[in-house]
């Protein structure tokens, strides 16, 4: 016997799921990506709206509310999450490059990945620091506990761990604990 009231509150959730898509298709049709990525740290549910616009998140992922898209070009695609991943809350993701987050890898509270530097008009730029750009790459099972920065270009190695607060300059080897600023290795896991 089927219970009438789960019934109306799975048609609820694809309502509800329905609206949100098509309000973002509005916003997307009058602002463009920019104004999907504001409206998305404000989503219940970010993920349907990620997939929509073509990030590839695996099975049994969960990002949670709260995530910040930054500098996407015109859709989500450079996002690649696996299976099993969780994306914690008020995380920043930085699109202008590939970020690869691997099968039952975490990214903690308040994690920043970085995957670009513009320099603008910046005298810096003609004294050998022009804009650049490159992919971060978080390894099967690496954990990044709450407010790891993690500049581009970096790799975190298979079942690494981060810890709080750490800013991630270079590769972190697997199975390896790093912490600090810059990130250094403090031990190795076994």
């Amino acid at each position: 016997m089927t219970n009438p009231l789960r019934n109306t509150r799975q048609a609820a959730k694809i309502l509800s799921n329905q609206i949100q898509l098509w309000r973002l298709e509005m916003i997307h049709r009058t602002v463009g990506i920019e104004g999907v990525c504001h409206a998305i740290q404000y989503l219940r549910k970010p993920m349907p709206a990620l997939r929509r616009w073509g990030a590839e998140i695996g099975y049994n992922s969960l990002i949670y509310p709260g995530i910040t898209i930054h500098a996407a070009q015109d859709n989500f695609s450079n996002l690649h999450v696996g299976a099993n991943v969780r994306i914690v809350r008020d995380c920043l993701l930085d699109l202008t490059d590939s970020i690869r987050i691997e099968d039952e890898a975490i990214v903690s509270f308040r994690c920043s990945l970085v995957t670009h530097r513009n320099i603008f008009h910046s005298p810096l730029g003609q004294a050998g620091y022009p804009s650049d750009h490159a992919p971060i790459v978080i390894k099967r099972g690496a954990v990044l506990f709450a407010n790891v920065t993690v500049l581009m270009g970096v790799t975190i190695g298979e079942c690494a761990m981060v810890a709080a607060g750490a800013v991630v300059i270079s590769d972190v080897p697997a199975w390896t604990l790093v912490g600090g600023v810059p990130a250094r290795v403090i031990k190795q896991l076994r």
